[in-house]
């Protein structure tokens, strides 16, 4: 009777077991908070990834946890999503570096393989600023001046392996000057920096640097892009300025592990493309010189494998490497 019993007892907890895992199998997605890694401090990665949080979390009906984990040229972050369970609870706000690292980092622990693609969000031109007391108004005179002070002017750059990073580095090859490279953790120190004179120069996206040269503390000599911008009409492109062909923007999308089921990613997709298209969302990124992209997955991983391509030849030709 008391075997009897101790069986009946394993049955019933064994389908209780069975139960619960069908229960959780089921469960509609998402059924607990979202984390959301940011691989900067400040600057326009975190603006774009707090931009989103808000309303995807209203979307999806849970909360979506911008959760900052700054250093190492954004490795820290996109090693801490790489190694998560592929189950769409943690997804990464990824920029530029990404698609460089690999290349600049033989040694990391993750690979561009470990993520899928769910967006690029933006895409914004850079602006080649100075401080206002650096004595060039203009790229001709910047580039008289490094060469008048080979070696003693030094550039910032958000991290290595950035596109403040690899757009100096493009620029200095065509125009053969030299600069020194000071690399920070995101562009708000970086910027800071610049204000402060501790350094001369630097590539930044223009959300954070056209308030600066507006208010006269930094001057603007060019801007990378096809256009002109329209906050700043009066800096010409670096084209403009004599150099065919030379187009560096920064860009800022959303990825996942690699693995993560494909309706997940779709529903993910589909919900920050129609958050970035929403007419007071869109309105804000345009007034800080964002373009609005809003790709595919499929569209975003083809821009990814251009851009390592593309960058991964500028690092090699200057002989790169990352210390991370």
């Amino acid at each position: 009777m008391l075997i009897v019993t101790r069986n009946c007892l394993r049955l019933v907890l064994a389908i209780a077991a069975l139960t619960s895992f069908a229960v959780a199998a089921q469960a509609p997605f998402p059924s607990k908070p979202v984390r959301l890694i940011v691989p900067t401090a400040g600057g326009t990665v975190d603006l774009i990834a707090r931009v989103v949080a808000a309303p995807l979390s209203e979307a999806l009906g849970q909360p979506v946890v911008v959760d900052t984990k700054a250093g190492a040229s954004g490795n820290i972050a996109a090693a801490m999503v790489a190694n998560t369970p592929a189950d769409g609870y943690t997804i990464l706000a990824g920029y530029n570096p990404i698609a460089i690292s690999a290349i600049l980092s033989p040694k990391l622990s993750y690979n561009i393989s470990d993520f899928v693609p769910i967006s690029l969000a933006v895409t914004s031109p850079q602006i080649l600023v100075v401080h206002s007391n650096v004595p060039a108004k203009d790229l001709r005179q910047f580039i008289a001046l490094t060469k008048d002070k080979t070696g003693e002017l030094n550039y910032a750059s958000i991290s290595p392996g950035s596109a403040s990073h690899l757009t100096m580095e493009l620029f200095k090859t065509r125009a053969q000057i030299q600069l020194n490279h000071v690399p920070y953790k995101g562009a708000a120190p970086a910027v800071n920096d610049l204000l402060g004179q501790t350094v001369h120069a630097g590539f930044f996206g223009a959300a954070n640097v056209v308030q600066h040269v507006k208010s006269g503390r930094l001057r603007a000599l060019a801007v990378t892009g096809s256009k002109r911008l329209s906050s700043l009409p009066n800096v010409p492109t670096i084209v403009e300025s004599g150099f065919p062909d030379f187009d560096a923007t920064i860009w800022i999308g959303f990825l996942a592990r690699a693995g993560t089921q494909a309706s997940i990613i779709e529903r993910y997709n589909s919900e920050i493309v129609r958050i970035l298209q929403l007419p007071d969302v869109r309105s804000r990124l345009e007034e800080l010189d964002f373009n609005v992209v809003a790709s595919s997955p499929q569209a975003f991983g083809d821009f990814i494998r251009a851009e390592m391509t593309t960058w991964g030849g500028v690092a090699k030709q200057a002989n790169l490497r990352s210390n991370e």
